[in-house]
């Protein structure tokens, strides 16, 4: 059960992360003008709406796929991986141009460092869940 609650988790997460940056409260996204011009998810990660819309996209979809192991498990390893090349993505970015404080990855997702972070943790977490092997004595009762 730990690698479905485990995705669940994860999931809720990204789910929440999307709807929130939708929210138009100031102090929740405030707009920075400074920069690249977008705004800023609990005023730390750089959010526009096609990047909460990759949030809902990804927490949703684990949603549903956390309500079996073998769904879980692919989940895991699919988001993980794809978590793990953003991360990569970014950071390959921020080298070649020089560690600017936010940047637009392939000129339509806002990225910065607070954004590299959440993707290094949550892509190392849901790739674990998803190589993960249910304990031999629950793993048939969790399919």
């Amino acid at each position: 059960m730990f690698i479905r609650y485990g995705v669940g988790i994860v999931a809720t997460t990204y789910t929440l992360l999307g709807v929130i940056g939708f929210l138009p409260v100031e102090g929740i996204n405030s707009m920075h003008h400074e920069g690249i011009g977008v705004h800023y998810l609990f005023n730390i990660i750089a959010i526009n709406v096609v990047h909460n819309l990759i949030h809902l996209g990804i927490g949703i979809s684990g949603l549903f796929a956390m309500r079996t192991l073998a769904r879980a498990q692919m989940w895991g390893k699919i988001v993980g991986v794809v978590l793990l090349l953003v991360f990569a993505a970014g950071m390959v970015q921020a080298v070649m141009e020089g560690f600017p404080r936010d940047q637009w990855l392939l000129g339509i997702v806002p990225l910065n460092s607070p954004g590299h972070t959440l993707h290094l943790a949550t892509g190392v977490v849901a790739l674990y869940l998803g190589l993960a092997k249910a304990p031999a004595a629950r793993a048939g009762a969790e399919k």
